[in-house]
């Protein structure tokens, strides 16, 4: 290999590692929830190209409500899991869509797209 074919190469690997990076790795913005007046901690989050904000924290043993709107046509975002919380929900374009549950253990968990490549965190406290 000559001096340019590696320059090369190694472009396109610090290339590919910005684009893994800015996907899937960057956050894209975190919420600390507190609870309204009648005791449910409450956080709108936007789906399109990822969830926004993307990490969240609560407290634990409190009523959280996650509102959920769909702002793309992209079937990756059509559905929203929450596998610790035995949660799920399809999420129609347009349309909010909430789930609600208490979450009672600390802990960091994880919510995502059914393909697992949109991804977010909820973080108990």
């Amino acid at each position: 290999m000559n001096t340019i074919q590696i320059a090369v190469s190694l472009g396109g690997l610090v290339l590919s590692l910005f684009i893994v990076w800015f996907f899937w790795l960057a956050p894209k913005g975190q919420m600390r929830v507190s609870a309204s007046s009648s005791g449910v901690q409450e956080v709108a989050i936007s789906v399109k190209g990822g969830y926004t904000p993307d990490i969240i924290v609560v407290k634990a043993g409190q009523p959280l409500r996650m509102r959920f709107t769909r702002q793309e046509s992209s079937s990756c975002s059509e559905m929203v899991l929450l596998p610790d919380f035995n949660q799920s929900a399809k999420l129609p374009e347009g349309e909010e869509v909430s789930i609600e549950f208490t979450p009672e253990k600390p802990g960091e968990y994880g919510f995502q797209c059914q393909m697992g490549m949109l991804r977010g965190k909820l973080i108990v406290e």
